[in-house]
Order: structure tokens, then C-alpha cells, then sequence
């Protein structure tokens, strides 16, 4: 859902200059009596860009809304400077006038229309405008936006052509749409219908005024619906010819027509030039193809096609179960593309000179200009229209193609040719494979529906076909009723004569538009349930279809939201007129309506659009997020109704009666005449409507005052609440009358305290990381490599030879050595200096045994053994003989200070000793022991 930033922007309402641009125009004179508003759809709203046109009664008002805006703050800011100034220089008081230019902040552009303007519909490219009253349809060429800008501010009489002056006449049934196709040369293609369902072609050249007086194709829809070959005359009657009666003459009004597509490339190649038709009494039809003499294609249009129609036409080639009326289309289709395909198109110049050359064909004649009618449509199930009381009429449709096949179109081809499509906004988005038709009643309620089958290129065959009368037969079309919404409530609903709802493209999505009717405008968005429709259509497998189908109808459905409403001050007056919706930098996502001569905006935050994730998931709009951050929920401002500034009625009617007889009874005294008593009934009259207008209004100001004084409590309750929520935060929440702790005396100290108290805690967490971090440095490191293993377990080996011990005893004495060592380290000192105290007797007389049982002691062959001597006082191995390796002795060294026992393998090269020099090194031996005991 959009997020609502503000209602009806200061720049729009009075007093500014932007109100003027919708303030109905003065009456002078006589006044007329009211008529009844036409029905059909009322679209006095259109824009180019950034500028607005606004048509109020016969005349058309041309705006830049950007200008306006930046002028209306410019202006603000120039106030609130000079009311500054006037408060210092309070001696120029009178003086220091605030004096602002008075520009026009429109310009009006004159056309030859007798009857008030119903629509307003500009072309493609922004050149020309269709103006449509209720009979009449003008085509005028629009100005360039340089003329807003300059110093005439005078009105514009424009270049108008009267499209048909003797076809949409008064004495023809009225025009109800008027659409530009979207596959025109350079907006020359105007389609014109009107309610007796005759559906015009009109292509246009403004230099050519023969071109706006005829047709170039006129199809009777009455006609064509019963029509059995494309020989038959399908033509519109001409004027003075008795048309006679049928019954289609009520089935088939036409309520609202329009296109399948847009244009643009991203849809299916038929949509664009399929004409969808929605009847008041409930029927929906299709022309496909309907097309100009010439006709301007997307560069993916004709590709898709092709690979679409001969892959159809293979597969009902090389299938016997086909149908005579399917295998005839299918030939139909593919003769209507090789024409196509057959063509050389021509080129026209861009309109600047960095646009690419247009490719212009024409139209097939092979198969003739005329389609078949399809329809009518059944919607299946039948939509509930939930209202018993109200008739039930459709009032307006609204067709989103299904998206463009890329892997069918690109398979073998070049994959940039897709990207070279589009309408330049760079904006691209996933959509759905089916067609989505909308269509809402007089009641407001909307039926989405899916073209699951789709609408193809269909023909009435030729006299000589050989197609049997019982092939012609076929089941009608259907589409699938998806969902019903209800946009509008009981309390606003009238007669459905009166009721007009209409449709309104959204530029950020095609699938969110707005539905406007009576008093409110309702913002519908098709994303939640689209990418999930998707998925489930392009799935192959069935398992559990069925259980995902249930979810998805229950959980799927269209996001609704009311985005504008308004309460209309004269019951009389006219509805909220079609919604314009802009999409640019200076106004932002800025919707736009109008209702009794006052403007009706609303802004919007920009949508969070996805551009660069691919096609998968461009162009989708996210809401929920932003939706959760705003803490209330905006609100129109207050706008005074016109009752209470308008120049009262009493005045129009006294310069209406100051003519012949009765100037001088409005000068002498009253007499009883019967002229007075007209006089005075007329008047009682207006003054009594006048000041029942002005009591409604000055209640509903009351009203108003009420509400805000209740909404002023509300924000100061609220404002309280949040205050204490800071003092919470802050450590203030304490009564007045309270000693507040030591904690609270300042108005930062629970705050800075709290802050402190994560400092602290975080200082130890990173100590504990450091120390938990050099511990497991300490006990890891790199692996060994092969060689440092062999050579421990060499090491190992070689010292459990030279001990007398196996490596696994070896590894349990040195288990047992480290687990004593670690005992040791966790006596204290003095434990350990009296245990070492106490083995002193027992290490002496130790010495002693040794020495004495080491004396003369040799082997048979002369070869003294080797003899370690334990100094008790340092706890460390002494050589007493070197044994007579040459080249390697082991010494085993237990050092008592150490933390942990360490070995010490050193290698020791001695040269052979003689006798004499052993027992030199005997009696040293011995002499350094005694030095040590």
C-alpha cells in the first residue's frame, strides 16, 4: 500500500493562486435553469508531463502544477520574511504592504464547444487532445510549454478540427470513449465510440482537414455479433436512414471501452491491438486485430507473433482432434503474419535526431479489415453484485496484458532484443502469463478476472469456406472471476444513472490502478498474488495442486486501501472527476482529482522500486515496511466550501429582474401586485436555499472546531506519553515531591550510568576474548609435518632403548612425571621447601650406597659402566664415567624448579680415556659431590 505523506497540498487550495485553476467560472445575467449532468464517465483531468489540463464547463485551463508549487513557496518564504521586517519597522506599518505579483497562474485555451466538456484525452506523444462533450468529438493541437512561461498571460485560441461533423452530431447517440491506439503513427489514429456500439477508426493528419471529416472504418457491432460471412455489410447506418428495432439495442450498450495493452513491448503481440468493450448490462466483448492502414509495431511485436501463430499452426497440423473452426483460424493467423512477413516496412524520421527511424507496415488486406466479434465473455462463477436494492451496470473496464514470453521469443535469437523494448522510464517488471480484466459497476464493487485462454486474431470466414454451419457453433468465450472488491459503502451509493465509476492507471506498476467514484478514491494493487499466480501456472507438476490452489484463493487477494475522501458540500453536485496521477521529481508520486470547483490531492511516498535484480522481480513496489514506521495516519485538511465565500445568489437574481416594468418596483415602495408576490416568491426562493447552504456549512465548521479541539487533547496526551517514556529513558520519571535517589539527581545520570554499565561489560567481554584468544595460540599452532613426526617418534623409540622401557611405558611414566610436575606447581612454596627438606637424610645416604658400590666397579672386558649421581640439592643428573661411545651419550636432567619436567637430549662427542684420566675424573667427581652435600 502507498503511504499517504499529505493530503491536498496548500498550493491547491484558497487562497492560493492553484485554486483558481478549478474555481468555476462566474455567472453573469440571466441564470440558467440547472440540467441534469450527462451520464457517462467524466474525465475533465489530463496531464502532459508536469502540466495539467482542467476543463470547467466549455473551456479548458492550462497550468504547469511545478511552477505552481515553486512559486506558492517562494511566495510563503517571501511572507515570512517581510512579516519579520514589519515587526522592526513598526513606523511603516501602512506602508509595508505585502504587494505579490498577480500572474495568472493558468492560461485559458478556447475551443468551439457549445456543451460542457465530459473528457479530456491527450495523445501518446502529447501533441494533440481530444475534447469530447456528450455528442460531439474536437481534436486540437496543443501549444508548446513555452507558452506558459512567457508574459502573455491572455487566452489561446486553438487549432481545432470537429472529428465527424455530420457522424457525432446531436442527433446521433452519445460518445461514450475516445481512445488513441496504441499502434498509431505518430498520433494519427483516434477510435471512437459511441453507445449504440459502432466502434470508428479515424486516422488523422492535421494538415489534411478531409482526413477529420469520415472515418476510414466504421463497424456496427449489432451487425457484426449476428454476422456469418465477411462479405455481409457490417457499416455503420448513415444519418437519415431508419435504423429499425432490435433487441441488442439494450444488451449491447456500451458502457466503456479499452485496449489490451499499451504499446510498449511488454505484452502479449495481440493485447495492443485488441479492442475490449464492456456493456452496461453486463457483457464484455473483444475486436482482435483492430488496426489502421498504417500501424507502427514495438520491435518485438511481429517476432512474437510469428513464433506464436506458426507454432500453433504446426500443432493443429499434426493433430486429427481439431475442430474445423480451430484448423480455419489457425490458417487465417498464419496467412494474416506471412503477409506481415512479406512486407518491406517504411521508415520514418524520429521525432529528433537521436530517436531511431520508425517502422511504419499495412494493414493485411488478405484476410480484410474487419474482425470477428468475440463474446460475449462468461464470467465464470457469475460475479455476486451483493447489492438486491441498486440496479447493477458496469461503467468501466480496464485490461492488463499478459506479459510477453521472452524464452519462446529469444529461443536461437539475439537476447538484447527484449531489452531494446520498453517506454524509456527504464522501468521493467515481472508480470503474469494470463490477461487480467477489470470491471466495476455503479455500485463501486470490482470483479478482477484472468483471460486464462487469451484473445487471438480472429476472422469471419468467406462464402466460399467450406466451414459446415454446425462448425460455426462454438462454446463462448469465458474468463475466470478471480476476485469482487467492494471500493465504495452503502451511504454513498445513488441511482446508477447518476453512479460513474472509472479506472486510473498507476505509472509505478501496471498491475495497481485507482478506482474513483462518488466520494473517494481507492488505490488497488494486484502484486501481492501475481508472482504466486505465476509460479503456479508455469509449474508442470500436479501433486498437491489442488491443497496450494485453496491457499492461494484464500490468502491471495488484492491489496485495497481509501487514499482520498472527500464530503461533497452540494448534494447536486457533480462526482469526484477521473484521477490523474503524476510520477515526477518536483511533485513526487502525486495523485490528482477535482469535485465542485475545488481541487483534491493527495501525495504519496515514492515506492521502493527494485531495478537491478533482474526481470524476475523489477518493478515491484514494497509498502508493508514503510507502512510500520508512521505512527498516525494522515488526514485531509479543512477546505471551506464555496457557500461561504461565493457572492450570494440574491445579487444575480435583483441584475436578472433590472430590465422593463420591474427597475422601478425594486426602487419604489412595496405594493400588493402580483408582480411583487413573484418577486418575493422568487426570492424567498434563493435566499432560502442560500441559507440552508450557508447553516450546513457553518455546522460543518462547527463541527470541524469540535474535532480539532478533541484532536488537539489527543496530541498533548500522546505528546505526554512520549514525554515520560523519555524520562524513563533518561532516569527523570520521579514525582515532584520525592527525593530522587542518587541515581536520579541528574537528568543524564541513569542515561550515562546505563551507557557505562555496556562500556564496562563490553571491556570485559573483549579482555575474556583476548585471554581465551593467546590461550588457544599457546596450545595450537601449526601441524606437524611428516618429518617432525618421524623424528618424535624416533626420539621416543630411541628413549624408551636407552631407559629399559617400552614407548608405552615410556608414555605412561611421562604421563605420570607431567601430572606429578602439575601437582607440584600447585603447592605453595613452603610445602614444597619442607618436602624437599624432608628427603634430604634419605638422598644423602643414597650418595653414599652409590659411591661406595661404584668403586673398582668394572665389566670383564675392562669397559667401565656409566653411573648417574643425584645431587639431592639441585635434583639434577651428574655423569659420573662417560660411557665409551664415540659418538653419542644421553643425559637425563629433572630440574626440581622447573614448572614442568623437561627432556633435555644433548649429543656429546668424547674422545677415548685412558685409566689414569678416568680416575682423575673419578676423584673430581666425587670431591664436587661433597662440595654439594
Amino acid at each position: 500500500m502507498p503511504k499517504i505523506l499529505s493530503s491536498t497540498p496548500a498550493w491547491l487550495c484558497r487562497p492560493s493562486p492553484g485554486h483558481e485553476l478549478f474555481a468555476p467560472p462566474s455567472s453573469r445575467g440571466r441564470p440558467s435553469a440547472l440540467k441534469a449532468p450527462a451520464a457517462g464517465p467524466r474525465r475533465t483531468l489530463a496531464r502532459r508531463g508536469t502540466e495539467v489540463f482542467v476543463a470547467v464547463g466549455t473551456q479548458i485551463r492550462w497550468a504547469d502544477l511545478a511552477s505552481l508549487k515553486n512559486d506558492w513557496e517562494e511566495k510563503a518564504e517571501q511572507r515570512k520574511a517581510r512579516g519579520h521586517r514589519r515587526r522592526h519597522r513598526e513606523s511603516q506599518k501602512g506602508s509595508d504592504v505585502m504587494e505579490d505579483d498577480e500572474t495568472a497562474s493558468y492560461r485559458s485555451l478556447k475551443v468551439p464547444v457549445s456543451e460542457p466538456i465530459r473528457q479530456l484525452i491527450p495523445s501518446p506523444k502529447g501533441h494533440l487532445l481530444a475534447i469530447v462533450t456528450s455528442h460531439t468529438v474536437h481534436v486540437a493541437l496543443l501549444p508548446d510549454s513555452s507558452h506558459l512561461g512567457g508574459p502573455d498571460t491572455g487566452p489561446i485560441r486553438l487549432k481545432t478540427h470537429t472529428l465527424g461533423p455530420t457522424t457525432h452530431v446531436l442527433s446521433q447517440p452519445p460518445v461514450t470513449s475516445a481512445l488513441w491506439h496504441p499502434l498509431g503513427v505518430s498520433d494519427s489514429c483516434l477510435v471512437t465510440v459511441t453507445t449504440d456500439a459502432v466502434v470508428r477508426v479515424w486516422e488523422l493528419n492535421p494538415d489534411n482537414r478531409w482526413s477529420f471529416d469520415s472515418p476510414s472504418m466504421a463497424l456496427d457491432l449489432k451487425k457484426l455479433v449476428d454476422g456469418t460471412s465477411s462479405d455481409q455489410d457490417f457499416g455503420a447506418t448513415n444519418l437519415g436512414k431508419n435504423k429499425g428495432f432490435s433487441p441488442d439495442s439494450f444488451d449491447m450498450e456500451v458502457a466503456s471501452t479499452c485496449f489490451g495493452g499499451t504499446g510498449n513491448g511488454k505484452e502479449e503481440g495481440w493485447a495492443p491491438m485488441t479492442l475490449w468493450l464492456a456493456m452496461r448490462e453486463g457483457d464484455v466483448y473483444a475486436l482482435c486485430p483492430l488496426l489502421p492502414t498504417k500501424w507502427q509495431p514495438p520491435p518485438a511485436l511481429i517476432p512474437s507473433l510469428s513464433v506464436s501463430i506458426v507454432s500453433d499452426f504446426n500443432a493443429v497440423r499434426s493433430t486429427s482432434s481439431a475442430s474445423a473452426r480451430e484448423v480455419l483460424d489457425c490458417q487465417q493467423r498464419y496467412a494474416w503474419i506471412s503477409e506481415i512477413d512479406n512486407q518491406e516496412p517504411a521508415y520514418l524520421p524520429g521525432q529528433s535526431e537521436f530517436d531511431p527511424e520508425i517502422e511504419v507496415f499495412t494493414r493485411p488486406i488478405i484476410q480484410g479489415a474487419i474482425p470477428r466479434l468475440q463474446g460475449p465473455f462468461l464470467l465464470d462463477p457469475a460475479p455476486d453484485d451483493g447489492d438486491d436494492d441498486h440496479e447493477v451496470l458496469f461503467t468501466d473496464i480496464h485490461v492488463i496484458g499478459a506479459k510477453l514470453d521472452e524464452e519462446e521469443l529469444m529461443f536461437g535469437e539475439d537476447p538484447m532484443l527484449a531489452s531494446e523494448n520498453g517506454d524509456g522510464d527504464g522501468e521493467a517488471e515481472d508480470g503474469v502469463s494470463v490477461g487480467i480484466v477489470c470491471l466495476i459497476t455503479s455500485t463501486g464493487r470490482v470483479h478482477v478476472c484472468l483471460d486464462v485462454d487469451g484473445v487471438e486474431g480472429a476472422w469471419l470466414p468467406t462464402k466460399k469456406s467450406k466451414l459446415k454451419k454446425q462448425d460455426e457453433t462454438r462454446d463462448p468465450p469465458t474468463l475466470l472471476t478471480f476476485e469482487s472488491i467492494d471500493t465504495q459503502r452503502a451511504s454513498e451509493m445513488r441511482s446508477p444513472e447518476d453512479c460513474w465509476p472509472v479506472f486510473s492507471p498507476d505509472p509505478y506498476s501496471r498491475y495497481s490502478l485507482f478506482a474513483t467514484h462518488r466520494q473517494a478514491v481507492t488505490f488497488l494493487s494486484f502484486s501481492p498474488w501475481i508472482e504466486r499466480l505465476e509460479s503456479e501456472l508455469s509449474s508442470s507438476g500436479d501433486a498437491g495442486l489442488d491443497f496450494r490452489m485453496k491457499i492461494f484463493t484464500g490468502d491471495g487477494r488484492t491489496l485495497r486501501e481509501r487514499v482520498a475522501e472527500v464530503k461533497l458540500p452540494e448534494p447536486e453536485g457533480d462526482d469526484l472527476t477521473a484521477s490523474v496521477v503524476f510520477r515526477d521529481s518536483d511533485l513526487g508520486y502525486f495523485l490528482l482529482t477535482e469535485a465542485c470547483g475545488q481541487a483534491v490531492g493527495v501525495s504519496f511516498d515514492l515506492p521502493e522500486v527494485n531495478a537491478f535484480q533482474g526481470l524476475a522481480n523489477q518493478g515491484r513496489v514494497t509498502w508493508e515496511h514503510e507502512r510500520a514506521v508512521v505512527p498516525h495516519k494522515s488526514r485531509a485538511i479543512y477546505q471551506p466550501p464555496s457557500t461561504l465565500w461565493a457572492p450570494s445568489p440574491l445579487a444575480s437574481l435583483l441584475d436578472s429582474r433590472a430590465h422593463g416594468r420591474q427597475r422601478r418596483s425594486l426602487t419604489e415602495e412595496i405594493r400588493l401586485s402580483q408582480a411583487t408576490l413573484i418577486l418575493m416568491t422568487e426570492a424567498h426562493k434563493v435566499l432560502s436555499q442560500h441559507t440552508y447552504q450557508l447553516g450546513v456549512a457553518a455546522a460543518e465548521l462547527f463541527r470541524r472546531c469540535e474535532r480539532l479541539q478533541g484532536e488537539f487533547h489527543e496530541q498533548i496526551k500522546r505528546a505526554d506519553e512520549v514525554a515520560g517514556r523519555i524520562d524513563a529513558v533518561l532516569g527523570e520519571d520521579f514525582d515532584e515531591g520525592d527525593e530522587p535517589s542518587a541515581e536520579k539527581r541528574t537528568g543524564n545520570v541513569g542515561l550515562e550510568s546505563r551507557i557505562e554499565a555496556a562500556r564496562v561489560r563490553q571491556e570485559e567481554l573483549g579482555a575474556r576474548y583476548d585471554r581465551l584468544r593467546r590461550r588457544l595460540a599457546r596450545s595450537g599452532g601449526r601441524e606437524l609435518s611428516e618429518r617432525e613426526v618421524r623424528w618424535m617418534e624416533e626420539v621416543e623409540e630411541l628413549s624408551g632403548v636407552v631407559a629399559g622401557n617400552t614407548p608405552s611405558d615410556n608414555g605412561r611414566e611421562r604421563e605420570e612425571a607431567e601430572a606429578g610436575a602439575e601437582a607440584e606447581m600447585k603447592m605453595q612454596p613452603w610445602q614444597r621447601f619442607q618436602e624437599v627438606y624432608s628427603r634430604l637424610p634419605s638422598a644423602r645416604s643414597q650418595r653414599n650406597t652409590d659411591e661406595r658400590g661404584h668403586e673398582g666397579e668394572s665389566t670383564s672386558d675392562g669397559t667401565p659402566q656409566a653411573s648417574v649421581v643425584t645431587d639431592a640439592s639441585s635434583g639434577a643428573g651428574v655423569f659420573t664415567n662417560a660411557v665409551f661411545y664415540p659418538t653419542i651419550s644421553i643425559s637425563i636432567a629433572l630440574s626440581s624448579t622447573s614448572p614442568t619436567s623437561s627432556y633435555q637430549h644433548q649429543h656429546v662427542h668424547r674422545p677415548p680415556i685412558h685409566a689414569s684420566a678416568r680416575a682423575r675424573t673419578s676423584a673430581d667427581t666425587n670431591a664436587h659431590a661433597h662440595s654439594h652435600a
